[in-house]
């Protein structure tokens, strides 16, 4: 367990806040009663590197339960007096309170009158309106049923699944989140490897919709997606890549809403607070219907930091490129050179497009490349000559008339085609090399996934195939002789870490975290670029593990570079910030 410090004291209001254009329109159309559905991105980041570096040595799992404790602890400190002021308003002016830890977001409903307050808040970045949309990416052909067999899905055999079953790895020990439609967790290629949380009562998953712990499948896409990542063919025919995998159901919302990307995004965190290991996603939004890509840019990121693969749809758009959906427009964790010359940050996303049993690309398969050159605040991978922008997709799996689960026959299979389809088999080969490889990286599980890919189309990664449809076999064998990272579990976690201060440049409130090795006593102060000490920031006694720290830039402090430095048990560590009045 983390803890939780405030130090100094509290956030005043200023101009600083931003109302999106589009939000303004709206404002300006409405009446001064009505209730708008808006986002409030809220002031504050994680930082990464501290994360890799306050969990050097540790195995996957505690890093991902580090990560989302600081993600968490963040947005608890940092929304705390935005969700005060919202409440203080009659339920007339706001309703609807919701808040995300993944990208530090607040969404309701609220008044003109209450928006323009809350933008001028010193602790908000902007206030933005949610347009109503749907992330189902409808499947491109008539689900129809398929007779069961004794025989593996072509899907499977074409990626050489079976070859690393006999190595002994199927996926046991893994756990991969299917975000999608709910899964029917009583079929019976899946009900014995389905997630159970038992000290907690939790069985399967849960339901973001209705916010239950029934995620059953209505629609029966996420089944199906289930099957391709592990059904492992009691009924007759083994549709999944890794059959020993266990299934965590987390059923979203994919009806056309205002809510549709905040359910999603919760979706994401009850994944990754629960235990996930890869997360797999066959569903994305169009463009067209304005989704925050900004927000996902944010949460795939995140989702990097803690050290989890998340496998995407392309989308089914076909070859009008650019035609990637969000957030599979987002950047992968590694970079392929050398035909990928844009270069910008990275995130947590592969991106896998849709082929067919022959190896050609799928008709309706989505394709890049992709641009973030206008998109706040990352303004990065652009495609001013020789840059092309972030090709996309990253990878390509079987996609074209693909069998598996079918969610009303508990021992039945159907016949589905989609890059829905294609990214469970993506997610299934991610497991098969954690499996074999438990300290891999992302960043590692996406090269090794790029590098292995049986190269199609024009030579080397492009917008079509991206790197290539995925080999399981020479996936799994690479990921077995790949050297471990400095951050997956070969040494020692340092002593003491000071993060980076958000927001920075910093002008009244600035928030940071601190890592303790061991429980002392920790002396933070503020110094000036010619070392001269302006500040006593904390002098707490803090237990062993992360702490969340703010402090009060004070009123006499001008405009410049300072540094932030912690002592405790004869150790220290610094971090530098721009104070920006």
């Amino acid at each position: 367990m983390r803890n939780l410090i405030v130090c100094l004291a509290l956030i005043g209001l200023s101009s600083a806040g931003v109302v999106t254009p589009d939000l303004a329109s709206f404002m300006a159309a409405s009446r001064s009663d009505e209730l708008l559905p808006i986002f409030i991105r809220v002031e504050g980041d994680i930082d990464g590197g501290y994360i890799a570096a306050a969990t050097a040595g540790l195995d996957r799992a505690s890093r991902r339960e580090f990560a989302v404790d600081v993600m968490q602890d963040l947005a608890l400190e940092t929304q705390a007096p935005i969700l005060e002021a919202l409440k203080a308003y009659p339920v007339e002016s706001v309703t609807g309170l919701h808040k995300n830890w993944l990208v530090n977001v607040i969404s309701c409903e609220a008044t003109p009158e209450v928006i323009r307050a809350i933008a001028r808040r010193d602790d908000v970045q902007w206030v933005s309106y949610r347009y109503a949309m749907s992330p189902m990416i409808e499947d491109m052909s008539q689900a129809r049923p398929a007779e069961p067999t004794d025989a593996n899905a072509w899907g499977v055999d074409k990626i050489g699944a079976p070859a690393v079953w006999t190595l002994g790895y199927n996926g046991t020990g893994v756990t991969v989140a299917v975000i999608d439609t709910g899964v029917n967790y009583n079929h019976v290629d899946l009900a014995t490897h389905m997630w159970h949380d038992t000290p907690a009562g939790l069985h399967y998953g849960w339901d973001m919709e209705n916010g239950d712990g029934d995620p059953m499948d209505q629609a029966g896409h996420g089944t199906h997606v289930a099957g391709s990542v592990a059904s492992n063919g009691t009924a007759g025919t083994t549709c999944g890549v890794a059959p020993g995998t266990t299934i965590m159901a987390v059923r979203v919302m994919t009806s056309v809403s205002a809510e549709a990307e905040v359910n999603v995004m919760d979706g994401f965190e009850w994944a990754l607070a629960h235990g996930a290991d890869i997360l797999t996603t066959s569903l994305g939004f169009m463009y067209s219907w304005n989704p925050q890509r900004a927000l996902w840019r944010t949460a795939e990121v995140n989702i990097l930091a803690a050290g989890v693969p998340h496998s995407i749809a392309a989308g089914n758009e076909g070859p009008s490129a650019p035609s990637i959906r969000c957030p599979g427009d987002c950047p992968p964790p590694w970079i392929n050179l050398p035909e990928q010359v844009a270069t910008g940050a990275l995130a947590a996303v592969v991106t896998v497009g849709a082929t067919t049993s022959s190896d050609g690309i799928a008709s309706f398969s989505s394709r890049g490349p992709v641009m973030w050159d206008t998109i706040a605040p990352w303004y990065d991978w652009n495609d001013t000559p020789p840059n092309a922008g972030l090709i996309e997709p990253d990878v390509c799996a079987p996609g074209d008339n693909i069998t598996s689960c079918d969610y009303a026959n508990i021992a039945g299979y159907t016949v589905m085609s989609g890059t829905s389809m294609a990214t469970p088999h993506n997610a299934g080969l991610m497991s098969l090399m954690l499996d074999a490889n438990p300290s891999l990286s992302v960043a590692q599980v996406d090269q090794i996934l790029e590098e292995t890919s049986l190269d199609l189309g024009t030579t080397g990664k492009e917008n079509i195939y991206g790197a290539g449809r995925i080999q399981a076999l020479q996936a799994v064998q690479q990921a077995l002789v790949v050297g471990i990272e400095s951050s997956s579990g070969t040494i020692s976690a340092p002593g003491l870490v000071v993060s980076a201060v958000t927001p920075n440049p910093v002008s009244s409130v600035g928030f940071f975290d601190v890592f303790t090795g061991e429980p002392g006593k920790v002396i933070v102060t503020l110094y000036d670029i010619a070392g001269r000490q302006v500040a006593l920031v904390s002098s707490d006694e803090l237990g062993s593990g992360s702490s969340t720290l703010s402090f009060q830039v004070p009123a006499n402090l001008g405009n410049g570079v300072y540094f932030l430095r912690a002592t405790s048990n004869g150790m220290s560590a610094s971090s530098r910030l721009t104070v920006l009045r």
